[in-house]
């Protein structure tokens, strides 16, 4: 990254010094020339203007001289080094002027261009020690308030040491504002520098970002001047949340599809329970969103409280029940899923947490009568990380057409070994039985059922009967006896010592406990 010139502000009320310092070889220096004033005061309004690094000043001007110049820049600007040109009859103002904070000072008289190298030499040193002193301080504020920000999203009540590095007044009102990046993990480490070097830099160019930190991967939290309208702060940040977004799509590499971001933006909030609350309501809406955001737009909201329902036991038994009539065929859930379905979720807008969960259950159950198939943890991320009801409903038929794509891709052998197995759960079952049924050897059914199903066939049966027989236990009257003959194991002690291994308690306690 090529290192940015230092900005020089030549002050002097001699015009034939004033045009000798210009055309100096600032380049060679690191540095460059950016504009020049007579006196102090012409100083302060070029300093307001142009942000210089370094102002090179006299100290005898009209106006303004240069003592009071370096006053009022270290009250105004105090990042500003500064450099005296003097005459020897000065040197009582040069003392002075140090004192206040003059880096160094050259004579007019004997001035070399070598002098003035290395006085530049010393002011880039001095600002890159300073910035590093900054950067420092200003990493352990962003730790401080993370924790705070932790505290608070995991429901513990900070203590007021825990308040102090945001500095509320009740004089200076400020917005909440929650960036979301909607963007996969890996892709998301491809590009966090880049993320947070971007938020570093908007930062510190504009007065009205007071502050920002992360808690969690792929979100921010930004805290910002809260005397503007909602409308106005609205609009300048869609245009950062789309720069952004912009951004990350240049800079990744291993995006599938492109990423966007959204942020929300709380009212202005003047105290410490203000700002809880807005973090707190902020939470809700991103919950919302799941519902109401369009998951190919980088977008921002103004935040309002919108309310979320649990789910009951009634929701997820209607639930359950409404993907079970769909379940007779690959096409009737997938187009449940993306309607009735849909439908269901929209209307009842369960919390986004809870309702995964249920369907996670629901996708681990599925696979089980798909011969047998597992749901793999990639499919169960993949889900927990949907930001939107349309992202997770695409996951979901996602899953079904793969594990339908397998299921065709496999040996017809097999599935017909695991179709015949299920339907005489009940009948004594071996390994000739099965290979007969199928038309194979024993060994080579045996070779082929653990490469495509991950499990030997004896494995397969157990774990069949045992989830069969919990299930009985679970929601029948029968008695242990009889659900050991209805999973095909009418020796009661083996039953009981097989569903003890499977459980790890024994069948009656599993039945009187639930």
């Amino acid at each position: 990254m090529a290192v940015k010139p230092l900005g020089v502000l030549i002050v002097d009320d001699e015009i034939p010094l004033r045009q000798e310092l210009r055309i100096f070889p600032w380049e060679a220096c690191g540095a460059e020339w950016i504009g020049e004033a007579s006196n102090g005061q012409e100083a302060l309004q070029l300093c307001a203007d142009c942000e210089p690094d370094v102002v090179i000043t006299d100290i005898t001007m009209p106006v303004m001289d240069g003592i009071a110049l370096i006053r009022e820049l270290r009250k105004r600007h105090p990042s500003v080094q500064i450099i005296l040109l003097t005459c020897h009859s000065d040197f009582h103002y040069v003392q002075e002027a140090l004192r206040l904070g003059a880096l160094e000072y050259i004579l007019k008289v004997s001035m070399e261009e070598e002098e003035l190298k290395l006085a530049m030499d010393k002011v880039r040193a001095a600002i890159i020690k300073e910035r590093m002193a900054q950067g420092h301080a200003r990493r352990e504020q962003r730790q401080l308030q993370a924790a705070l920000f932790g505290k608070l999203l995991h429901g513990q009540v900070p203590s007021s040491s825990d308040w102090q590095p945001m500095a509320l007044s009740a004089d200076r009102s400020i917005r909440l504002v929650r960036l979301q990046l909607d963007i996969p993990p890996l892709a998301y480490l491809q590009v966090k520098e880049t993320v947070q070097q971007w938020l570093t830099e908007r930062e510190s160019k504009d007065p009205n970002w007071l502050t920002w930190l992360t808690v969690r991967e792929r979100e921010y939290f930004i805290v910002i001047e809260g005397g503007h309208r909602s409308e106005t702060v609205v609009d300048e940040l869609q245009s950062d949340v789309l720069h952004l977004a912009e951004l990350i799509n240049r800079e990744s590499t291993v995006l599938e599809r492109n990423a966007t971001a959204y942020a929300l933006v709380s009212e202005s909030v003047t105290s410490k329970e203000g700002l809880a609350e807005a973090l707190a309501v902020s939470s809700e809406w991103k919950d919302a969103l799941f519902y109401d955001r369009c998951p190919d737009e980088s977008t921002v909201f103004a935040v309002q409280s919108r309310s979320l329902t649990e789910m009951t036991d009634n929701k997820a038994k209607g639930m359950g029940e409404l993907l079970r009539k769909a379940s007779r065929s690959a096409e009737s859930l997938k187009e449940c899923l993306q309607s009735e379905f849909r439908d269901w979720c929209i209307a009842e807008r369960v919390k986004p947490s809870q309702l995964k969960e249920r369907v996670i259950h629901w996708q681990i159950e599925w696979h089980r009568q798909q011969d047998g198939a597992e749901l793999n943890a990639t499919r169960i991320s993949q889900l927990m990380d949907a930001g939107t009801l349309t992202e997770m409903i695409a996951s979901l038929v996602l899953d079904m057409e793969t594990a339908e794509l397998g299921k065709s891709r496999s040996r017809y052998e097999i599935r017909s070994a695991v179709q015949w197995i299920k339907d005489h759960l009940g009948e004594p079952i071996s390994l000739p039985v099965i290979a007969e049924q199928v038309g194979l050897s024993s060994h080579h059914i045996s070779k082929l059922f653990r490469e495509e199903t991950g499990s030997t066939v004896n494995q397969y049966i157990t774990r069949l009967r045992m989830e069969k027989a919990i299930e009985l236990l679970r929601h029948s009257n029968k008695k242990v006896y009889e659900v050991a003959e209805e999973v095909g194991i009418p020796s009661y002690r083996y039953f009981t010592v097989t569903f003890r291994n499977w459980t790890g308690v024994s069948p009656t306690d599993y039945k009187r406990n639930g």
